[in-house]
């Protein structure tokens, strides 16, 4: 699924500057991004998680499973992103496969690299 093709032209588009909080770990949150352009780094009590690039989300778990950030999210470079609300979300979710499906692999891919930062 080209989740740029998708929201390139979303009302919900936001600019970032490079340095520049999306997420902050802790806080609430009500929308995941979508990440049209640039790169955002992704880090969890400080430590480096990995990056994010065009086409991929940021921000989905505070939707699935609790209000609360997880992780904080910068800009790595200037970078833009569309946010996607719970309601929209949650349509995506039920009329989307592929949405839907997309959005486990990050999690899973997300989850396997924060029991690494654990483990090591």
């Amino acid at each position: 699924m080209d989740l740029i093709e998708v929201f390139k032209d979303s009302d919900d588009l936001i600019d970032y500057h490079a340095g520049e909080i999306i997420i902050e770990e802790g806080q609430s949150g009500d929308c995941l991004y979508v990440v049209i352009s640039g790169e955002l780094i992704i880090s969890l009590k400080g430590k480096d998680l990995g990056r994010a690039y065009p086409g991929e989300v940021v921000g989905e778990m505070a939707l699935i499973n609790t209000e609360t950030r997880s992780a904080t999210v910068m800009a790595a470079t200037e970078a833009q992103v569309a946010m996607i609300d719970r309601t929209s979300f949650a349509s995506l979710l039920r009329h989307v496969p592929d949405f839907s499906i997309h959005v486990m692999n990050v999690l899973t891919d997300r989850l396997q690299k924060a029991y690494d930062l654990i483990e090591h």
